[in-house]
């Protein structure tokens, strides 16, 4: 097989793997052949994705001279293509592309990945016929239905990036001032105080907030009172009561704040764990009074519910435990 050929055999594969993985292949790269080496260009959904293309002409023995690809959901880029308002009361975002002609409610139980609500902003990376491939505000990426938003014309990046973000190695911070009892409209900066709640107040909030999705179905990627799974529980709790903005995905939010002892948890921690039986990824939120509960989505009660911690632990093994306030 010449150069050229395997440099085309490569790019073929890769366009049938994301047509697996997304459902349509969302890459776009133009190779430049050299000889003495190639130069890639366009572009890629995600910094994996890239990677992942770079690796492939290596694992080849293909020598790259240049790389230029930009990265599509890189969110200090302006890669969009448009700007759209979710216009009805819950869309749901899907892990691939599924064509509206097709798609039904067995479908979209096994492909939603998140949800978004009525007036949440969305940024649009790429469209395929009634399908849009969008990102949220705490970069998850899904396909939404054209039919379920608004196209706006202006950019509305500003408002999309609005919230206090949660970082890796970093706990956001609850200002802690004397007597404060109003909590007051939080700053717009990643990790820095974000009002003039009592620290301890802030973590209640946590649990009250949670406290209101007790007994709301288990739903895979769901984020309201109707259906919510664990990790849009953790989501929704910390972003309603302190606009503090965590990942969807429970192995994301693993990667946020800072890892603490077990032995060592508090009020809001978050506790990662993983079924016995079958590997399942899951997280909750503690609560810690005498005893330590916690609050979480069980797709084994089908439900949110408060559970004390060794209960839990009867069912899943203990991962790690996270701080991402305090």
């Amino acid at each position: 097989m010449g150069n050229n050929d395997k440099i085309n055999s490569i790019v073929e594969n890769l366009r049938k793997l994301y047509q697996q993985e997304y459902g349509i292949a969302v890459f776009n790269i133009n190779v430049k052949n050299f000889g003495s080496g190639i130069e890639i260009e366009g572009s890629a959904l995600t910094e994996n994705q890239r990677d992942h293309i770079i690796n492939a002409f290596r694992e080849k023995k293909i020598k790259i001279r240049k790389e230029d690809l930009k990265i599509l959901s890189d969110a200090h880029a302006r890669n969009e293509i448009s700007w759209v308002v979710v216009k009805n009361p819950i869309a749901d975002l899907k892990l691939r592309f599924v064509s509206g002609k097709i798609i039904n409610q067995r479908i979209l139980k096994r492909i939603r990945c998140s949800q978004a609500f009525k007036g949440e902003i969305l940024r649009v990376l790429y469209k395929n016929e009634d399908q849009l491939l969008v990102q949220q505000n705490d970069l998850t990426l899904g396909w939404v239905n054209r039919k379920d938003v608004v196209l706006k014309k202006k950019s509305l990046l500003r408002e999309w990036r609005r919230g206090n973000f949660v970082l890796k190695g970093k706990v956001v911070k609850i200002a802690n001032k004397k007597n404060a009892k109003r909590f007051h409209s939080p700053a717009r900066s990643a990790g820095g105080p974000i009002g003039t709640m009592e620290p301890a107040l802030g973590l209640s909030n946590i649990i009250k907030e949670a406290e209101k999705y007790l007994g709301a179905k288990y739903v895979l990627g769901g984020k309201s009172k109707k259906g919510i799974d664990c990790s849009g529980l953790v989501q929704v709790a910390y972003k309603n009561s302190l606009d503090v903005i965590l990942p969807k995905h429970s192995w994301d939010q693993k990667e946020m704040g800072k890892k603490v002892k077990l032995k060592d948890v508090k009020t809001g921690d978050l506790i990662f764990l993983i079924k016995k039986e079958n590997s399942h990824k899951h997280v909750g939120i503690v609560e810690k009074n005498k005893d330590i509960n916690l609050i979480h989505a069980s797709l084994e009660k089908k439900k949110v519910i408060k559970q004390n911690l060794n209960e839990v632990f009867n069912g899943y093994d203990f991962v790690e435990a996270r701080r991402v306030v305090g």
